[in-house]
This record gives C-alpha cells, structure tokens and sequence, in this order.
C-alpha cells in the first residue's frame, strides 16, 4: 500500500535499512517467472509495486521517481522509484542494482498525480506512469540465442539442424524475435528449447540501447599551433583554417565547417588526424520550432472587459490554492491575450506554466501567439513530433530551460519545475479525454495536478462545457465573462481597411478606453431544408447558401463549409415535418442498422422495425440521414468551375505539418473555399472568411449521445465564430430539417445562458451527468455472441452487488451493442453505470481481459 508517508525521506524514522518502493514495468507472470519470495509481494500484483531493499552504496543518491535496474524473479528489468520506506512488509527483499539515470525521470508532483488517476480512472498505476513517462526514455531485457560451441553427437531434426547452422553463422547473439523474421519457422519456440535441452545452444539476458538518444555532432576549433601542422602548400587546410580563425575560438560544427569553406570531409579529419583541429562531440537538440521566426510584440492596451478579467486573475494567481477561473468569452473577445498575461506573470517570479489546446490543428497557430512574446522559453509536445524532438524537448523542460510548454492532451504530463499555471483553451472539447486506458480527462486531471502544486487554472470558452457551468453554480468554479467580440484596435483597423482594400463596417468603441473597437457577432439565418424540398431543391445546398456562395466568390471573401461526418446515416428523420424516432426509454435517438432494416437504442438495447411512413405526419418520406466531406467537395467544385477547394479532415492531415501547411494555404489566400469537419471550429482565426455554411447540422444533432445537444449548440457556435473576424463582416447559414430545435435556435442567437438552462433542467429531469456521473464498462470481443454472453454475466453481477449493497442511487442500464458495434474485427458492447460516484462500485470488482473501464466518459457511442 502506498502511502503519504512513502513519498519523501521527511517522513522515514532512521532506520538502518531503507526500501524503495518500485514499480516494475513488465507484465507479472508467476506462471512463468517464479518469484523466491513471491508471497512477499501479493500486496499489489496489479499494479506490480514492490519492496526492494537499497544498498548502502546507493542510499545517498536515492530519488524518488529514478529510474533503476532490478532482479525480478530470473529476469533483470527496469522500473520506476514511485516511493521510499523504512519497513518492507516481507521479511526478507531483494536489492536494487544500479540507478540509470542521477536525475528523478518523474518529480513527486507527477507521481502524486498518476496514483491520483489510478484510483479514480480505476486504471493500474503502471499503465498511468506509462502515460506520463516520455517515448523511448526506458530499456528493455531481451532473451539471446547462441550456440554452446558443445557437440554431444545426439540426432538432430531437420529444424534444429536449421537453427543451429544459422546460430553458428552468427556474429552475435540472436533474439528470437530475430531468429523468427529469418526462418518464419512455425515452432520456433520448441525447437530452441529442444536445443536448449540438448546443451548446443544457451541463453543469457541482453539490454537493449533506448530507442531514442540524444543527438550529438562533431564540432571543431583551430588548435593554438595549428600553422606548425598545415603546410603552405595545402590550400584546402589552409582555406578551412582561416574561416575557422574568423569565427574565433568558438566550437564549430565540423559539417557546417566544411561545406562553409568549400572543403571535404576529408580536409577536416586529416586536420584532426595532424593535431591542427581539436574536436570534441556536442549535444545537438532536435527543436521543433526550429527555422521558425517569431515576430517580436508588444502587448496591446486591454479593452475594459479584459482589464475587468486580468484584474482578478492576476489577484487569483498570487493566492495559494485558488479555485478554478472559467473565463467565458465569446469567439474573439481575447481570450488569447489573457492567457498570455497570465503565463508572463507566472514566468516573471520563476514559475513554468502550461498551455493545452484541443487540437494539434490548432498548435501551429498558438505558437505563433506565444511565441512572438516568449520565444526564448517555449517548449512544444504534441504527437505529430518525431520521437527524438519529443526527447529533447521533454529533457529541456525538465532541467529548467524551457518554462512554457504548449501542447495538446498530453503536455500537462510535461516534467516542468514549479508549475504555476496550467491553461485550456476551448475546455469544452471532447479531445481533451482519451480513449484507451487510463481513460483520463485534462481538464479533471489539471484540477487535481494544480491541488498539488497550489497552481492557477484557467479554463477557456466561448460555450463552456456543462460539467464546468455546472462547477461555477455549486461555488466550484469561479466564472469571469467576455461579452464582446474585440475587431481590434484602431490602428489595427485601419491597417485592414488598407490591406484589404474595403472600408469598414460600423463598430462599436470601448467606452473607456476609445482605442479598441467592437463588432456584433455574425448574423445566423437558419435555413429550413424540409422547405427546399418541397421547392425541389434536392441539392445539399440550400438557395440561399448557393448564392451566398456565389456572392462571396465574386467578392474574393473565403467560405467555410462545415459538417460532422462522424455519425453520417445513422438516424431516421422524416423530411417533411422533421420528426426523428428516439427510443422511449432513453429519449436518445435510435440507430439505424442496414441490411437488418431496425433501429437500436445503443443504451438499453431496444429495438424496433424501421417505418415506412412517419408516424406524426404520415409521409413516407422518412429515412437515414447522412453525408460526407468528400461529397460536398465534389458538388462545391462541380457548382462553381475554377473554385479553389481544401478539404480539412481527418483523410487528409495525416502527415507530420499537414495541418500547418492546409491553414496557410487558407489563410495565404491560396483557396477561396474551406470543406472540413470539427477542427475547423476550434479557435481559429481567419480574417478573411466572411460567409460560413453549415451544410447538415441534423448529423450531429441525433447522435444517440446524451450529450448530442450539448455538442451541437457548441459546434454551431464555435463555427459561428469563424465568420465576421475582420473589416468584411460575415455572416452564417445553418442548413436542418428541424430549425426549431432549442440548440439551433440557441446557437443561432448565441445565447449560451438560454441554452444551459434548458439543457441543465433536461439533465435534472433524467439525472443525467453533470447532476450524476456515469461509468462506461465497454467490452470487446471478436465473437459478438462471446461478448454479448459476456456483458449480460457483468450486468447480472452489478445488478447482484446493487441489490445486496442497496445503492439507491445507482442505476444499470444495458448491456447493449456499442454505437460502433464493430471496429477492427472485435465487437463492441457496453454497460452505463450511473451513480453519484460510479467509481465506489467498480473498486470491488475485478474485470477479465477485454473490458475497458471509462470513468465519466465524455461520449457513449
């Protein structure tokens, strides 16, 4: 059991032996590895923490959170320090061998942290500090092959005979991974232990280099006496010589060297070789910001909103455990700027900060923000990175240099010293929870990280999510507002009427400062699509989006065309009154499934057969719904020859700077439409878009989601706000069959406090989250009766537990097929428990393999 008491040497007693508490990064299998004194350690097999006494030679350079070798049963292995004790609760232990790195790889923060999301995500600790810990930092073990050099002139079949020759051949030892990609031999593991039997061949353990390292150079300077080496007649030595005299007594990278003076590789080595040149080898950091200009700025005059704002951040950033900041603004109100403020208050007294944003579509364009303020200290992670930028952009941040850290989900793992500040940005984002265990959220995990360290949480949102309006209503959160959508300031306004080549629209001035300038957000018509069928207009396009088009190409104004692909044809809706069929159970919407021709509550598994005709008006136009990024594509640039068309989705940003390279091509004016799907919702800031189009907001809306409303008023809103940024003004067209939903219609107003009321009371009614919390059991198998049989003996088992327990406030609800009933050739099917605290009843159980545990999950589909 870990304790508060382990984690540091303040709280030891003195005794004369101390333990380390060690977390052993291999799978425990006493089957296979029998432990000498494996009774010892029954305390946590799950999470594999042992007692491993530390000799006297290393208690003195003993850290928490180290990275050591140690003997675990006949296999020698790495794991992490996560605590220190003066009692082992066995009687006899085994020693730690050798430390592999002085400096912790973890800081007790992040350890406190990952025991923190064990227990609440139900998720075993080694599968967390695997999480927090950097790509390719750890070592493995690995079993080698080779032969005993012994002949005992027994008989060999034709496969030993196989192996052994090629063994025999070999220069070094063999893993069997190895061994397996030469022969492809199908009982390759008998056949080396038949051999092992026999004494021809053995076994020993063999550590494997990291699979990332740093990056050295050679560099070179002029030795003092370098002209008693060269000769006068060697003209190449000579010409390297005096370019390297010029550059004074600076190391120089020997590459650089030689291509700068127009010499071979082999001038500078026989320079070395003569004792002209010394050498030596350099650290080369791998930076992925490098080639990057950041334009220095200065910071701007603050409208009244953000001074009102910065005042009480800058207040809250000096106390010791202030309560969480939700800053509310509207899409360009500047947000941005009050994050900026906050990182330089942080950095100024020494402190690092952190800033999340949901996508990587997004990074490239908040590093330009902060780096043109903080160039010298900013750090970036993110998983677009090469493994070896990863590396060293996580050893500089742990040793200090690098203060400011911008990523995505993952950075808050980043080993900063002395956090002060963690901010994130678009809070409400679904990316900010991951998927696979530990299925962990950063806005839960950023709360309980800043507890720790007595840090500053800023979340930001134009449309905040309801778990953190929630938050503010019961005193959890503190809420500061931006109401007003910030042009800029009148210099800045003018230099768009000059760029642009148009007069600006009428703004509102700052009524205190009379520097910055207001606009309204961007007009919203909502265009009934049941109206333009019965005009037979069949086309995904709406009247008044083709020609809102039209007129936007003629201006030379960029467009957005925007629609949630996930989910496409997959609820019935009737296109004459709008009527969608919802379960009676779940009021969620019901799932159509091809080929069975019925429509499924992927809740509680209800079903029923798909109609013919709609049962409010009778049509029998009544059918799935649906369409794609790809298709519009084709119909925008089928509809107007010679459009500029990029397509931003998922299909193609699958390379390292597809995301930079696809925005600067927008925003260089290099195409005059922009087809995509959610990220290019998300914060972006794109002057010249004035018209945005969204083609279907039905997709999202019927969603079988408890949260399809919730998502679709701030997807509406959030792309919303890409048009009108600039001097051209802009307007927005929605596209659904049903305009009269309260999220449309709320989104068309941009009214988030209309929206939250209707939608918190429709969660009271139902004690759906954030008024309860919910846990999803998700379970997958590659046959689906297997995983149906599966799910049903889990549900009785809870419901046996809920019975005996007499958990009022608990509900079960399933099993049923998953939404994505299938992925990757396993079948998926799902269990929601809902609770007030859904993690109590699963602390008791234990699951087999195939269940995935999703504490508070962010989607149910």
């Amino acid at each position: 059991m870990i304790t508060d008491r382990n984690l540091g040497y303040q709280n030891l007693t003195g005794s004369d032996t101390l333990y380390a508490i060690v977390l052993v990064r291999t799978p425990l299998s006493q089957k296979s590895y029998p432990l000498q004194d494996e009774d010892a350690f029954q305390e946590d097999q799950r999470n594999r923490t042992f007692h491993y006494h530390v000799p006297a030679e290393l208690r003195d350079s003993i850290q928490i959170g180290q990275l050591v070798w140690v003997p675990f049963g006949r296999r020698y292995i790495q794991g992490v320090v996560i605590g220190l004790d003066d009692a082992s609760p066995v009687p006899e232990t085994r020693p730690i061998d050798q430390i592999v790195d002085e400096q912790p790889i973890m800081s007790l923060p992040l350890i406190q942290l990952a025991h923190w999301m064990s227990d609440y995500y139900i998720a075993p600790l080694a599968t967390v500090i695997d999480t927090l810990l950097p790509p390719g930092v750890t070592q493995n073990v690995v079993t080698v092959y080779q032969t005993s050099n012994k002949s005992n002139g027994l008989a060999l079949d034709e496969s030993e005979s196989t192996l052994l020759a090629e063994l025999e051949k070999a220069d070094t030892p063999l893993t069997k991974a190895q061994l397996q990609r030469r022969f492809n031999m199908p009982r390759l593991s008998q056949t080396l232990d038949r051999l092992l039997r026999k004494g021809l061949i053995n076994t020993h353990q063999q550590i494997q280099p990291p699979t990332v390292r740093p990056r050295t150079t050679r560099v070179v300077h002029l030795a003092p006496n370098w002209q008693d080496h060269v000769s006068s007649r060697a003209k190449a030595q000579l010409r390297l010589a005096e370019w390297l005299e010029k550059q004074g007594p600076r190391w120089m990278d020997a590459a650089l060297a030689a291509d700068a003076s127009e010499v071979s590789a082999g001038v500078v080595k026989s320079m070395i070789d003569n004792g002209a040149l010394e050498t030596d080898e350099k650290r080369l950091w791998r930076d992925p910001l490098q080639g990057k200009r950041f334009v220095p700025l200065t910071e701007p005059i603050l409208t009244s909103d953000q001074s009102t704002v910065w005042q009480t951040i800058a207040t809250r950033l000096d106390e010791p455990h202030p309560r969480p900041l939700l800053l509310q603004g509207v899409t360009g109100s500047g947000k941005t700027e009050i994050y900026m403020r906050a990182v330089r208050q942080v950095l100024e007294r020494g402190q690092s900060a952190i800033v999340l944003v949901p996508e990587i579509a997004l990074t490239p364009q908040t590093i330009r923000r902060f780096g043109a303020r903080f160039a010298d200290t900013l750090a970036v992670l993110h998983s677009k990175l090469s493994a070896g930028e990863r590396y060293d952009q996580w050893n500089l941040i742990r040793s200090g240099d690098l203060k400011l850290v911008v990523g995505s989900r993952s950075a808050l793992f980043a080993p900063v010293q002395d956090l002060g500040l963690i901010v994130i940005d678009e809070e409400h984002e679904s990316s900010y929870k991951q998927e696979r265990t530990p299925c962990y959220h950063a806005r839960e995990t950023a709360i309980e990280l800043t507890r720790i360290y007595g840090a500053t949480l800023i979340l930001g949102s134009a449309t905040p999510s309801l778990e953190s309006a929630y938050a503010v209503e019961r005193g959890e959160f503190e809420r500061l507002v931006m109401p007003r959508r910030v042009m800029g300031h009148r210099l800045i306004i003018l230099e768009q009427e000059h760029d642009l080549d148009r007069p600006a629209s009428h703004f509102n001035a700052d009524a205190d400062t009379q520097d910055a300038l207001f606009a309204d957000l961007p007009e919203v018509e909502i265009v009934d699509m049941r109206a333009e069928l019965l005009a037979h207009n069949t086309s995904i396009l709406s009247r008044a989006l083709d020609q809102s088009i039209q007129q936007s190409l003629d201006k030379h104004e960029q467009i957005i065309l925007f629609l949630n692909r996930r989910g496409a044809a997959s609820f019935v809706s009737c296109r004459d009154c709008g009527y969608v069929v919802k379960c009676p159970k779940c009021l969620i919407p019901l799932t159509y499934h091809t080929g069975r021709e019925v429509l499924l509550c992927h809740h509680c598994n209800y079903s029923e057969p798909t109609p013919k005709t709609c049962p409010v008006c009778g049509s029998r136009r009544i059918r799935y719904f649906g369409t794609g990024t790809q298709k519009v594509e084709q119909v925008v640039q089928q509809k107007y020859p010679g459009v500029r068309v990029v397509r931003w989705d998922v299909d193609t940003t699958g390379g390292k700077l597809d995301h930079e390279r696809i925005l600067d091509q927008f925003i260089n004016g290099q195409a005059d439409i922009m087809v995509g799907t959610q990220m290019i919702a998300k914060g972006l800031d794109l002057p010249r878009v004035t018209l945005v189009g969204v083609v279907t907001a039905d997709t999202m809306l019927n969603l079988p989601d408890l949260r399809a409303n919730e998502r679709t008023f701030q997807l509406l809103t959030q792309v919303a706000g890409r048009a009108g940024r600039s001097i051209l003004g802009g307007r927005v067209i929605i596209q659904t069959y049903t305009p009269e939903h309260p999220a449309i219609q709320a989104a068309s107003q941009h009214d988030y406090d209309g929206f939250y009321a209707s939608e918190i009371a429709f969660r009271r009614e139902h004690w759906y989250p954030p008024i309860s919390r919910m846990a999803r059991l998700l379970y997958l198998n590659p046959n689906n009766d297997l995983a149906e049989e599966e799910t049903n003996r889990v549900a009785n088992m809870l419901n046996t537990m809920l019975q005996r327990q007499g958990l009022a406030d608990t509900r079960i609800i399933g099993p049923a097929p998953a939404f994505f009933s299938r992925i990757r050739g396993r079948y998926r099917w799902q269990i929601i428990l809902q609770s007030l605290d859904p993690g109590a009843m699963l602390r008791q159980i234990e699951l087999p393999l195939g269940w995935r545990i999703d504490i508070d999950p962010v989607s149910l589909l």
